[in-house]
This record gives C-alpha cells, structure tokens and sequence, in this order.
C-alpha cells in the first residue's frame, strides 16, 4: 500500500475507534494503515496527544471508506 500510493486520511480518533475501523474497512477489502503520532512521540520522549491517530486508505478509497465508517458512526 505505500508503493507510491497517494493517502488521504478518513478518520481521526483514539486508539480503538480507529482499529475497529480499520477491521470494518478490512472486512470490505479497503486495505488502511495507523498513524498514531501519540505512541512514535512517547517512544522518543516528545508526547502527543493520544486522541488523534489516523486511518489512512488509498485515495481511489476514501469515498468508500467514509462511507462505511459513517454507516458504522449512524449505527
């Protein structure tokens, strides 16, 4: 997925909204990464804040991705 892929993010939250996201979105075959800023920045001592990680998808994605995480939102 990072083989020059472009990646646009489709949600932002904590920890566990994103995995369980990432797992619906996995189900769909919509393949995504973390970003999670707030663990890389507490490895190296610089903090973060723990509320703000991304889950990123493919742009030929995003729509679809939206769209499923606003159903799960709804739901």
């Amino acid at each position: 997925m990072t083989d020059g892929t472009e990646l646009t993010c489709v949600f932002v939250g904590s920890l566990v909204d994103v995995k369980y996201y990432k797992e619906r979105l996995d189900e769909l075959a919509i393949s995504s990464l973390l970003k999670d800023d707030f663990s890389s920045g507490t490895i190296v001592g610089i903090g973060g804040v723990p509320n703000s990680v991304e889950l990123l998808v493919a742009e030929e994605d995003a729509e679809k991705a939206r769209a499923c995480i606003d159903e799960l939102q709804k739901g």
